[in-house]
């Protein structure tokens, strides 16, 4: 056996197959991944409309008549500062008190009317299902502010257009209690 030095033709060979191999091994790991296709964006379905809210006003029988409850059968309640502050009533934590009357609703729902003092009109109030909804009106019921909240949560302003919405069925229920009582 020969223990020389080796031909540089076997040392070039070796030198050009390794080129090759790893300059093939890097041309695979380079090329791009398959192009996935992309699927056409899907537009969403169709947001359901909210059904139209009621168009009912309270007359001035109806109004007379819940003022009468009110001075009849109400209670002095005094109103939370956070409410009367976020709706405008009140500022810097003032403490606001009127006479309030309460009706019960479907299932567990009550539903309050407060007369507020210096004539600044009506408070309505819904309370169902851990929620209150709270709806500042003036003097002749038309809708000022709102508010919405969670039991155990900090309310907060609503929309007006979100508060028109729901005070209309208020105003409905109202208009409904007054006309059976």
């Amino acid at each position: 056996m020969r223990y020389g030095p080796r031909s540089p033709l076997s040392f070039g060979f070796i030198a050009v197959l390794m080129v090759v191999l790893l300059s093939a091994s890097q041309g695979f790991a380079q090329a791009p991944p398959a192009a996935t296709p992309v699927p056409p964006p899907q537009t969403p379905p169709a947001a359901v409309p909210a059904p139209p809210a009621p168009t009912v006003t309270l007359s001035a029988e109806q109004l007379k008549k819940i003022d009468g409850w009110i001075a009849d059968k109400g209670r002095e309640i005094a109103i939370t500062p956070i409410i009367t502050d976020i709706l405008g009533l009140t500022t810097g934590n003032q403490a606001m008190s009127c006479r309030a009357f309460a009706a019960t609703g479907d299932g567990d729902e009550v539903h309050q009317i407060y007369a507020l003092p210096d004539g600044k009109g009506y408070l309505e109030a819904h309370f169902y299902q851990n929620k209150l909804d709270v709806y500042w009106a003036d003097k002749d019921f038309g809708l000022k502010a709102a508010l919405e909240g969670v039991r155990g949560q900090m309310p907060a302003p609503t929309s007006f257009a979100d508060a028109q919405y729901g005070f209309s069925f208020e105003v409905a229920w109202w208009a409904k209690y007054t006309d059976a009582h």
